[in-house]
């Protein structure tokens, strides 16, 4: 996986969600020294069900609305990652809220609410009004993920499972494809 910008990436790629705040996001500062824009990262949620996926499939804040079905989740293993890309760190919550901070120290992970980041509810309330940016903490690696750092992807039905499978099969590679694994990825 490549950023929109990597000279790898692909031509075909379509942006999904609020594509205002992806354009934000291009030029938005990692707030540690040296890591350059968000825009330079690839993006990964902790948890499922996301904000955003919650606004895809219902077409909410003006976001052009997709079917769950044309979504895939690519999961990787935290340690692949950090041992495999150069450059990464993560977040406490959304990356563009200005009480967000940033880490790239894997110690720091209990900075993240782990108990939040995998609700299926997630809306602020009255006793907490920062249940959704601490949801949306964010992992985040610098220009591209290798493929060996794949460990599944999720697809919402039989019928996605088996396109998805053709292309892994295809470029022989040995990612596990799975469905909707307890209900717990899709709304």
């Amino acid at each position: 996986m490549f950023t929109r910008s990597h000279s790898k990436a692909d031509p075909n790629y379509i942006n999904i969600g609020d594509t205002s705040l992806i354009q934000q996001r291009n030029d938005y500062p990692v707030r540690l020294a040296g890591y350059g824009s968000l825009g330079e990262y690839i993006p990964f949620y902790f948890g499922t069900l996301s904000p955003m996926l919650l606004n895809i499939k219902t077409g909410h804040r003006g976001i052009t609305k997709r079917r769950q079905s044309d979504i895939v989740y690519i999961c990787c293993k935290l340690d692949c990652l950090v041992s495999n890309c150069p450059q990464w760190c993560f977040t406490d919550g959304h990356a563009k809220h200005a009480i967000t901070a940033f880490y790239d120290d894997v110690n720091d992970l209990e900075k993240v609410d782990w108990t939040l980041v995998d609700e299926r509810y997630w809306k602020n309330t009255g006793d907490d009004f920062d249940r959704m940016r601490r949801k949306q903490a964010e992992f985040l690696v610098k220009n591209y993920v290798p493929a060996s750092c794949i460990q599944v992807i999720v697809v919402y039905n039989e019928e996605v499972h088996a396109k998805v499978q053709h292309i892994i099969d295809e470029m022989q590679l040995e990612i596990k494809v799975k469905i909707n694994p307890k209900n717990r990825f899709y709304y």
